[in-house]
């Protein structure tokens, strides 16, 4: 490209009807030839901008792929630990339920009720999710790298949506729980039996009709943390599957 330019300049310059010793002449084909130099430094730029441009958009949509690709393998870790609790919190609400149906009359034996009661205080709700590249990106300003922005969206919606539940319902059940605890501990047998020397065999019928134990069961905040259990589902499905798609495409 360089060279076709400088052919025309040389053209240029060999061109002219004044004579070579006509110092207007002389002046005209200098005037040229500036002219002509001027216009390779501006194209040799143009073209170095753009080379330049080319190789930072290449790197760029390497990174975008590393980042999409690190994604994937964060949300799919996140899924498995979401789906373990709301399998536990599915039957941790199953329970809960029959104890409800308990209070409301039906009639079940004492193992039965103490088989449900203790899944009550006795589930933990620990959900850490892996954030070992969001937070690269966000270190590094990569979010921006992503290209389209209704994704970028939605990956900044579900890990606000993480902390959400991390700071809001699992805390909320997390203290519920250790309440629950610490009042299940003050009935023999039923926090850890082998702690318990000499301890009778609890009457788990009698310590429901506690009114404070059996308040602390009601509101301990299953069925609220099952629910925002199964958002963290669907919406970790959805961005997964359209960061998987996006990927595919690039």
């Amino acid at each position: 490209m360089i060279k076709f330019f400088r052919h025309i300049r040389q053209n240029l310059l060999s061109e002219g009807k004044t004579s070579p010793n006509d110092s207007v002449g002389r002046a005209g084909r200098y005037l040229k030839y500036a002219i002509g130099e001027i216009v390779l430094v501006v194209i040799g730029i143009l073209i170095a901008l753009q080379i330049n441009n080319w190789n930072n958009d290449r790197n760029d949509r390497k990174l975008e792929k590393h980042y999409l690709a690190g994604l994937i393998n964060d949300l799919k870790s996140d899924s498995i630990a979401v789906s373990d609790l709301k399998t536990m919190s599915n039957e941790q609400v199953r329970r809960k339920e029959k104890l409800y149906e308990y209070f409301d009359g039906y009639q079940f034996s004492k193992d039965s009720i103490a088989y449900f009661f203790a899944m009550q205080w006795g589930m933990p709700v620990g959900f850490v999710p892996n954030t070992a590249t969001i937070d690269e990106m966000r270190s590094a300003g990569g979010i921006s790298l992503i290209g389209k922005q209704d994704i970028r969206k939605k990956i900044i919606e579900l890990y606000n949506t993480y902390q959400e539940f991390i700071n809001g319902d699992q805390a909320y059940y997390e203290r519920n729980r250790f309440e629950l605890r610490k009042l299940a501990f003050k009935i023999p047998n039923v926090f850890d039996k082998e702690s318990l020397k000499n301890a009778i065999e609890p009457d788990i019928v009698d310590a429901l009709k506690n009114d404070e134990l059996r308040n602390s069961v009601m509101a301990n905040y299953a069925f609220g943390v099952n629910n925002e259990l199964k958002v963290l589902q669907e919406e970790n499905a959805e961005l997964l599957k359209l960061l998987t798609t996006y990927l595919s495409e690039l």
